[in-house]
Order: C-alpha cells, then sequence, then structure tokens
C-alpha cells in the first residue's frame, strides 16, 4: 500500500549544469537556479504547494537557507513534518514561531531529516538503522509496530503518515512528529533510572568513557588529526528485570558475580567480563541481528568480552538471545533499537550471564572490523552513486597488519565498495564491499578471525574473481602457523564473477580466535570477500 503517490512523468527535466552540494553549509548556493519539471515538481516546491500540511516544515526550509538547495537536479529523502507536529515542535523548545529559530538551528534540524544522494522507499525500510547516513552523519531507525502501515515509526517517535511521495529529485515520506536530532549516548540513555545499576556497572567497570564517546580523536599516518567514529551495541539490563533475580543494587549484582572488592576495571574480572559480554564493538540494529547466513537459522556474535559470545536465533516469535534447547529457556528484546548517538540499545528480558553457546555457521567477513568501519566513510553503504575505495596505509590499522615488497610499496590495502552499476563487484560480494590487496612477490597480510567456538569445521573461502588473459593473484593461506591451503588462483581468464574455494578441514580445541595469514605468491591483485566455517558435527 502505497499513500499520496506523485506519478512521475517521462519528460525532460530543465535542470542545468547543477551537480553537488555541500549541505554541512549554511547558505542556499541555489536560491537562483531553481527550476520545475513541467507538470512533476522538485521536492521543496512540491512541499510549499501544500502549505495545508507543510507550510510551517517550508518556513524552516526557508529559515535554513535550503529550499531552493532541495530544488536542484539531485537526489534526497527526506521525512518531512506535518504543521502539527511542528507547531509540537516549536511549543517543546519554547518558541511561538518559525521566525524565532536561529539560521544554524533550522539548517542542522533540516539536514537531520535529510538523506543526500540516494533515494529509500517504503520497500527499502526494515526494523532497524537505515543504511545511508543522513546530512548530520547520524543513523535514522525505522520501527515497526503492530498495526500495519499505520504504525511505522521513525526513531521510535515520529509516526509516518504518508509514504513513496515521489517528486523529481527524490523521495519524500511524511511524518507525523519533527525528530529532535539525536544528542544522547549510550551512556546518557543509561542514566534513565530504570537502567540505574546497569549504568552504575559500566562507570564500576571503567566503559562509561567508551559509552559516552562520539568521535576520537586521532592522527592519520601523516600525522594529521582526524576524528573516528565508533559506534556499539548494548544489551541493556533495567532493574525491573534484575529485581526478578534478588538483586536491588549493584552490591548485590557483584554479590552474584563473584566480583565484589575486587578491581572491577580489569578486563580479568568477572563483573567486567559481565558487562562487556553486552556490549558489541559495533552498531548492530535489529535488522543486522537477524542477518543470518545462507541457509542458516541462528549465528554467534563476538562481545567486548574476550572470547565470549552471545547467540541470536530465530523464535516463535521473532529473534532471541542465547537459547537452551536443553531447558527450553531463551532471552527475548523488551525493547529494540533504542538510537544513541554512539551505537544502539536493545533493553532484554532477563540479566544475560555469560553464555556457552555450540558451533555454529560461522562467516568471517574480512571487512568486519570495528577499526575499518571507523575509518570507512561510506562503510557497506548500499546506494552508492560513484565507486568508494578507502586506501589503508601500514599501521593504520590494529585489526590488520601486513608487510609488502618492496615495503615502501603503496596501495597495499583498499577497501571497495561498489556502486549498483558495477554488476557482480556489487551484487556479488557480501554487503556490497571487499579488500584488494597487492603486496608485491613474498608480502602476507594477516588478521584475527571472530572468535569461534571449539570443534570441527569445514572451511571455504568465497571471493570476487577479476577476468584476465592469464591467472594471477596466486596466494596461499597459513592459519595459526599451518598451511591450510598451499596455492590458490584469485583471477580467471572468462568472466568476472564470485568463486568459492575449499580450503581444508580445520579442529580447534578450544573456543578462542584465530590468525590467519596469506601469502602473495606473484605479487599480483588479491581481492578478499569472506571464509565461512561449516560445523562438522
Amino acid at each position: 500500500m502505497k499513500k499520496n503517490l506523485i506519478p512521475l512523468s517521462n519528460l525532460v527535466l530543465l535542470f542545468i549544469g547543477l551537480f553537488s552540494i555541500l549541505l554541512s553549509s549554511c547558505k542556499d548556493d541555489f536560491e537562483n537556479n531553481t527550476y520545475s519539471a513541467y507538470e512533476d515538481l522538485p521536492m521543496a516546491v512540491y512541499l510549499k504547494n501544500q502549505p495545508e500540511k507543510y507550510d510551517l516544515w517550508v518556513k524552516i526550509l526557508e529559515k535554513a537557507d535550503l529550499y531552493n538547495t532541495l530544488n536542484i537536479n539531485t537526489i534526497y529523502t527526506l521525512f518531512a513534518p506535518v504543521n502539527d507536529g511542528v507547531e509540537r515542535y516549536l511549543k517543546k523548545v519554547n518558541l511561538t514561531s518559525v521566525d524565532q529559530m536561529t539560521k544554524d538551528d533550522a539548517n542542522y534540524l533540516v539536514r537531520y531529516h535529510l538523506v543526500p544522494n540516494v533515494s529509500i522507499d517504503l520497500g527499502q525500510f526494515q526494523s532497524g538503522a537505515i543504511s545511508d547516513l543522513n546530512a548530520t552523519d547520524d543513523n535514522l531507525f525505522v520501527e515497526f509496530k503492530d498495526g500495519g502501515l499505520d504504525q511505522i515509526y521513525l526513531n521510535g517517535l515520529s509516526r509516518f503518515n504518508a509514504f513513496d511521495i515521489k517528486v523529481t529529485n527524490g523521495i519524500i515520506h511524511s511524518v507525523d512528529d519533527v525528530l529532535e536530532p539525536l544528542t544522547a549516548t549510550i551512556l546518557d540513555r543509561l542514566k534513565d533510572q530504570k537502567y540505574s545499576i546497569f549504568h552504575d556497572l559500566a562507570v564500576a567497570t571503567g566503559y562509561d568513557e567508551r559509552l559516552n564517546t562520539v568521535y576520537t580523536a586521532g592522527t592519520d599516518p601523516d600525522g594529521n588529526p582526524i576524528q573516528q567514529r565508533f559506534k556499539y551495541t548494548a544489551f541493556a539490563v533495567s532493574d525491573a528485570v534484575y529485581l526478578k533475580e534478588g538483586i536491588h543494587t549493584l552490591a548485590a549484582l557483584l554479590n552474584k558475580l563473584g566480583a565484589s572488592g575486587s578491581d572491577l576495571k580489569s578486563t580479568s574480572n568477572l563483573a567486567n567480563r559481565y558487562m562487556a559480554y553486552h556490549l558489541l564493538a559495533q552498531q548492530r540494529s535489529f535488522a543486522d541481528l537477524g542477518k543470518f547466513p545462507a541457509g542458516a537459522t541462528k549465528m554467534n556474535l563476538e562481545t567486548m568480552a574476550q572470547y565470549e559470545l552471545i547467540k541470536i536465533s530465530e523464535g516463535g516469535e521473532g529473534l532471541v538471545i542465547n537459547t537452551d534447547e536443553r531447558i527450553g529457556s531463551a532471552i527475548h528484546f523488551n525493547e529494540i533499537n533504542i538510537p544513541c548517538k554512539n551505537g544502539v540499545l536493545h533493553d532484554i528480558s532477563h540479566w544475560m550471564p555469560i553464555f556457552v553457546p555450540e558451533q555454529v555457521k560461522v562467516i568471517w567477513e574480512f571487512t568486519d572490523y570495528p577499526d575499518i568501519a571507523a575509518n570507512v566513510t561510506q562503510y557497506r553503504n548500499p546506494s552508492l552513486g560513484a565507486q568508494y575505495n578507502k586506501i589503508f596505509v601500514a599501521n593504520e590499522l590494529t585489526s590488520i597488519t601486513w608487510r609488502a615488497q618492496p615495503e615502501t610499496k603503496s596501495n597495499v590495502l583498499i577497501y571497495r565498495n561498489n556502486r549498483s552499476a558495477d554488476g557482480i563487484w556489487y551484487t556479488g560480494p557480501l554487503n556490497y564491499d571487499h579488500l584488494r590487496v597487492e603486496l608485491g612477490e613474498s608480502g602476507w597480510i594477516q588478521m584475527r578471525s571472530p572468535t569461534i567456538v571449539k570443534g570441527k569445521y569445514k572451511v571455504k573461502l568465497t571471493w570476487p574473481s577479476t577476468k584476465y588473459a592469464s591467472n594471477t593473484g596466486i596466494c596461499a593461506f597459513v592459519l595459526d602457523n599451518e598451511m591450510l591451503y598451499p596455492r590458490l588462483v584469485m583471477s580467471n581468464t572468462s568472466s568476472d564473477k564470485m568463486m568459492t574455494q575449499d580450503l581444508g578441514t580445520v579442529e580447534f580445541r578450544e573456543t578462542t580466535d584465530h590468525t590467519l595469514r596469506i601469502l602473495s605468491l606473484d605479487g599480483k591483485l588479491l581481492t578478499l570477500d569472506y571464509i565461512q566455517f561449516d560445523p562438522i558435527n
């Protein structure tokens, strides 16, 4: 079902010579360069033509000097609040009219509701974060509540009242209320009295600073200052849930964990490990948690507690945590996708002590590292208009190391995310991205696997294979200092395609992570997507 759908015309647009805009600017650079296309309308003109619904939002666009920007010949997705919602917002921030807003505040507010360079329709919504960042570099979240299309919410607060309003330069979704730009970190969310024990534990164990940080200051390989944005996932336990276990205070929780009186900030401390067990080092919305490997209905996720895993599986009514088939128990989600400036929080139904899961299929994606995500501006973006490459240099990452030949060789490691028009390079690799490596002859690259439950596994590599006149990209795989596969040719002579190769069988005698070293035998291009570990019972 689609509401307020405006059909697109096949007529030629009259937009001329407009190709880009810096949305962070408060100046409307396109004030005198706005065109309309016969009966079809660009975004801001469409809104202005419906004053009974959007008059106040249009005034905010004009205040922000972005009205004409939203008429140019580019693509946007806009979440437009109706008049009643704007009035509620103004009252909440103690303003009597749009005129009392500052230009900067209006500009930031508009950009928070705007996703540039992509058209996101209802069919792309899922219960979780919208993959494309908005113009303030934040994720917006979609939540489906009981009641069908009438109960879909943005950031859990603003209900959609119309979808897929197509205009000449993108798509508009109409929402009931103005979104307040997100400023609360995960720690801010935990300061809510309902999480007082869990919050106090975060402070006592030293995770409060990390959960309160949005940008981490650093330097690039040339010594220039940069900001890295790490995001986290928290499985938060409310005081009401602790009360069911007879836990009324932090001291009672420490006593239950056997950790009272000891150094709580030590990563070996039981309370510290319990806290870290409730955290993931990357943002995982509810929809992300349900992205199981092909053919699987469960997976293990690595937590910030070393070698400890959370099991996510499909339950009778949705996703559940740490299902124990022996006793028929599982942990449920009370509330999902509570958005935070530095990640996402899920409220869970159990105090969730550390759990030992069984073997499951493991997908080790070579781009799935927090420091890669923090340094890549288009990380796993499914809607690119142009190919994206991020070149890493030696010592820029802690998750991946290498030795090239010669050591001064440039462009050794490249993260690539392809646009949808790039065929196999877009549709083939998992999450649209892969690594491209050129080490020189006898060079090597090394990385740590996620934690894998002890047991026996069949190992298989999947990679995008490039067409060349002769086979190149010859490499060997060494796992935990033992040769796993001595000679693999990555390119082929027929066509660009995805390829797989069984690398052998391994048996892990403990639950831990593992070291993979890939040796370059001919020095040519290696394209790396993921390794799959299939349990052998």
